[in-house]
């Protein structure tokens, strides 16, 4: 603040002026030192007020981020300094010595009404990474519903010419499946390929760094790259097709994953796969939520299905819901279970004499209080083992006794 002091008239010359009294002036500046001295205190007071209020609401941020594809800004008031790690990973050379194991799945199936008109064609994509070789062929790892109800299947690696798969073995039970391609014919055109080294999935850790490889969107070899977000999660995918739901123990990972990523790699620090891409959650507001197999899990199984090809399960040939406590109170059910939905014809269930709406609650001695009950109580029988099963029908419990049969896939 600027301070000026106005000028007093000059006395005429001929007027006496006496001396101020002492006494007036001492007062005076007496009481102007103590107005300047409150004065100050108050704004010293008002000063360090306005400045915490500042501080504690009005903080300048240090800088914005924008993501110029969106539309909102996220904004760093303590922007962190963060030192080099000399041990990160190069993902770079871990990629260029990964990608040739890494393959995209093409699909083609055909739909339309038997006996009308000329079916339609439909095409779709998914991935897979060679785990195994022997000298006539490669063996590719996908998931089972990357390659179900197709009618041909080709590969492609790196995004070089397609070449014929087959299929030689699938268990939809863990969405597992494995392809066979010829050597001869990748040599023929010229492809490159190697094998895929497989790590320990039981290691990693809610933030390893991890990169998954795969078909995005059907437009060809991509990767992303991201961290382990959860370990030893359980998680429920509905199949459409069966209408039914598979349960899965997986990991999370926030690493993107889309459309055609499906049967790909997630790879960790060291180029090893450590987990088979197989489902994300999605919807409005849902991102970085994708989920894979362990490895561990299924190690076994697709050396299974490597040597022995197409394996006979046991089967009992329903279509099933399951029946929660909520959904038995909502329409007055007389227990929890699985709801029979279809019966297959000609299956054993049908021979049998199983109808739709029997409420399954028990199974060859196990209780059935779930889908995964009965899953496991069917696992612990053989193909035609004779079984007790208990299903409430118009309210009344019965038995039936089943023979059960067997289905390759």
């Amino acid at each position: 603040m600027d301070f000026y002091q106005k000028s007093l008239p000059t006395a005429p010359a001929h007027i006496y002026t006496p001396p101020p009294k002492r006494k007036g002036i001492l007062a005076k500046l007496l009481i102007s030192m103590m107005a300047i001295a409150i004065g100050g205190v108050f704004l010293g007071l008002g000063l360090s007020t306005g400045y915490f209020l500042v501080q504690r609401f009005m903080q300048e941020p240090a800088y914005i981020q924008t993501n110029q594809n969106s539309d909102f800004s996220t904004v760093a008031e303590e922007p962190i300094i963060i030192a080099i790690d000399a041990h990160t990973p190069d993902f770079t050379n871990i990629i260029a010595k990964v990608k040739d194991a890494v393959v995209s799945i093409n699909v083609t199936s055909f739909t339309g009404h038997r006996g009308f008109g000329v079916p339609s064609e439909n095409h779709g994509a998914g991935s897979g990474f060679i785990f195994a070789k022997d000298d006539e062929y490669v063996f590719i790892a996908t998931n089972h519903h990357v390659i179900a109800n197709t009618n041909a299947i080709t590969i492609s690696l790196d995004d070089n010419e397609r070449v014929p798969a087959i299929v030689i073995g699938s268990e939809p039970d863990f969405d597992l499946a494995v392809l066979a391609v010829s050597i001869e014919d990748l040599l023929e055109k010229g492809v490159p390929f190697t094998v895929a080294a497989l790590g320990c999935s039981d290691m990693m850790r809610m933030g390893d760094s991890v990169v998954a490889i795969g078909n995005a969107m059907g437009a060809g070899q991509t990767v992303t790259k991201g961290i382990i977000s959860a370990v030893n999660l359980q998680i429920s995918v509905h199949d459409q097709n069966t209408n039914t739901s598979l349960t899965l123990d997986v990991l999370q990972t926030d690493a993107a994953v889309n459309q055609g990523n499906s049967g790909g790699p997630l790879i960790n620090q060291n180029g090893e796969v450590i987990g088979i891409v197989t489902a994300k959650l999605f919807g409005h507001g849902i991102e970085g939520m994708g989920y894979v197999l362990p490895v561990n899990d299924v190690r076994d199984l697709l050396i299974e299905l490597q040597e022995q090809g197409p394996t006979r399960h046991v089967w009992l040939g329903i279509y099933h819901e399951e029946i929660t406590e909520p959904i038995r109170q909502m329409f007055n059910l007389p227990a929890t279970g699985v709801l029979v939905t279809r019966v297959v014809e000609y299956s054993p269930a049908y021979f049998s004499g199983f109808m739709e709406w029997d409420l399954m609650v028990s199974f060859g001695g196990f209780e059935v209080t779930g889908r995964d009950d009965f899953i496991l109580a069917l696992w612990e029988h053989e193909p035609g083992d004779e079984v007790v099963v208990g299903v409430y029908r118009n309210g009344v419990l019965i038995e039936l006794v089943v023979e059960l049969g067997s289905i390759t896939r």
